[in-house]
């Protein structure tokens, strides 16, 4: 018996030119440090690569001790442009070398139960779950100027592939960077920095496929081919999506 709880079904949204190869185990890779890149038109991230901390100016107070003498002196708020950070990332080598496929994970938690009937339950997709999906439609339509749909993968078909294919992959995992608690138990923990974003981007939902190259990945990106990974799939536009339904039977 599956427990629905743990449903994880992968989305991509996809430029419609660029389906049938997605339908063929085609999976392109942009490089890592082109998404930094990509920033200001709401997909990317400045900080990818990195875990950020951020200090609210107006809350902070930070000394600066001369260590040739006594003499400290401390800034205030005025002294700052912005919020102070501290910031810890990838060797800029290893980050030039990273390749990132990016994938979407729509869980049971995106769910809400629209009717039963018997020992059947219906659920639909929440608002505010179709909401960051148009989102992520209109951020990709906006950067590539072409019209985009959202492929659905089968779940046993798509993480399989991944684990066949040899290469890492893992969900991102989303953190404010003004909780600094949270800011050090990621910094020191096992979560490669790759793998965290902040708390702006969690409507992307995102897991990351990761290849790593021998030397520079290319800036324009690389197709590659991951055997099975597109495996019945479904394709759907925004409004098919709203009539997306999870079934579930109950004994």
């Amino acid at each position: 018996m599956i427990d629905i709880r743990t449903l994880a079904l992968p989305i991509r949204v996809t430029e419609n030119k660029y389906v049938k190869s997605s339908l063929e185990d085609s999976v392109h890779f942009g490089s890592l440090e082109g998404y930094k890149n990509i920033e200001s038109q709401g997909i990317g991230d400045e900080d990818e690569g990195k875990i950020v901390g951020l200090f609210k100016r107006e809350k902070s107070k930070i000394t600066i001790k001369i260590p040739e003498s006594d003499k400290e002196f401390t800034l205030t708020d005025k002294d700052f442009m912005q919020d102070p950070k501290m910031e810890y990332g990838l060797k800029d080598e290893m980050e030039k070398r990273i390749g990132v496929a990016s994938f979407g994970l729509l869980t049971f938690r995106d769910f809400e139960l629209d009717r039963s009937f018997n020992n059947r339950k219906y659920f639909k997709l929440r608002i505010d779950t179709l909401d960051d999906i148009k989102r992520l439609i209109k951020d990709k339509e906006k950067l590539t100027g072409n019209k985009c749909n959202l492929i659905i993968f089968s779940n046993p078909d798509f993480f399989s592939s991944i684990k066949e294919s040899g290469y890492e992959a893992d969900i991102v995992q989303y953190y404010d960077p003004y909780n600094l608690s949270q800011f050090s138990k990621l910094k020191n923990g096992n979560k490669a920095y790759c793998y965290l974003k902040k708390d702006y981007f969690k409507y992307q939902r995102e897991y990351r496929i990761i290849k790593i190259a021998k030397d520079k990945f290319p800036q324009e990106g690389e197709n590659i081919k991951i055997k099975g990974i597109s495996k019945r799939v479904s394709i759907f536009s925004l409004d098919q999506l709203k009539t997306l339904q999870l079934i579930a039977d109950f004994n």
